[in-house]
């Protein structure tokens, strides 16, 4: 499946600010899953941008605009094919307990409690509810938990924000993607089971498209396998991997920070759509317009941008 995404971040201030900094996670992924085949970002003010691999992985890109301003428009354009081949639960033959011991350095770090995925009482409790026997087939548990998560929490938005930890999800029982990945993250991680958080899309033909956030988990005889317990199902060919990392924290698509005391609002609209072939060299000089309704933020002075993510998951 070739797919093209288009994500605008227009953010405007009451009065000017400038020494405007910050750094994007909104190229997607190439790896053997799925294949990035162009990528182009438009900042509408001028400056230089440049890009880094941070210690993950992630194509990082950055700039900064000296000048006062008071509005900054960016629009991240990809074309990505998706549907190679991928592992499935179906093939792992894992049981508990595992031998972490066994495990690769490179996933001892999705292993411990940090940040959001922290341990708590009420973690215990959902813990106590999903302790698998010896034996029992992990991949056969992970589907589980998933169920768990989908039939004990409530979609809803605007209850949680990028800060919240799994504690707030386990007390109000509502919360949006990013919440359920780290609640998942950190069941499983309470077992030894490695998982990383993924931020990224998904396309749903006919309907709205959407920035995303779901799980990966690793299984030591096939590796890591994607998982979304908001739609309590395996990744697929409608996902596409943006960054991968410990936390929502590794991944915002937008951090940034500015010097002004202005307030600063911002506007954000994502479209995917599913395209016959792979387009030409310059098809980002001929992109469809989008014809998708924006989301307003609007945060108190001094805030930086990190808070992007959240706001995109519940559209």
């Amino acid at each position: 499946m070739i797919i093209e995404i288009q994500h605008e971040t227009r953010l405007e201030y009451s009065e000017p600010v400038s020494e405007w900094l910050t750094e994007l996670r909104m190229q997607p992924a190439s790896d053997e899953q799925q294949s990035c085949h162009s990528f182009h970002l438009a900042v509408s003010q001028p400056t230089n941008v440049f890009w880094y691999l941070d210690g993950f992985g992630n194509r990082v890109h950055h700039f900064n605009l000296l000048a006062p301003h008071q509005q900054v428009r960016v629009l991240a354009a990809s074309v990505v094919e998706t549907g190679l081949p991928q592992r499935r639960l179906a093939e792992s033959a894992a049981t508990f307990p595992l031998a972490s011991s066994a495990d690769p350095c490179e996933v001892l770090d999705f292993l411990p409690f940090r940040g959001p995925v922290c341990d708590s009482p009420r973690l215990q409790s959902v813990r106590g509810q999903l302790a698998p026997a010896d034996g029992c087939r992990v991949a056969d548990w992970i589907e589980q938990v998933g169920r768990f998560i989908r039939d004990r929490f409530e979609y809803e938005r605007d209850v949680t924000d990028s800060t919240s930890t799994i504690d707030h999800l386990l007390e109000t029982g509502k919360g949006v993607c990013q919440d359920f990945a780290h609640l998942m993250i950190a069941v499983l991680r309470s077992y030894g089971v490695p998982a990383r958080y993924v931020s990224g899309y998904i396309h749903r033909p006919d309907k709205d498209s959407q920035s995303h956030a779901w799980c990966e988990v690793w299984l030591p005889d096939v590796g890591w396998l994607g998982y979304d317990p908001t739609n309590c199902c395996e990744a697929s060919d409608w996902f596409v991997r943006v960054a991968i990392g410990r936390d929502y924290t590794d991944v915002p698509p937008n951090r940034g920070t500015h010097r002004g005391g202005a307030d600063e609002t911002i506007r954000v609209r994502v479209a995917t759509r599913e395209l016959p072939r792979l387009p030409s060299l310059a098809w980002h000089e001929h992109l469809q317009p989008l014809d998708v309704p924006t989301t307003s933020l609007k945060r108190p002075r001094h805030g930086t941008l990190a808070d992007e993510q959240h706001q995109q998951q519940q559209q």
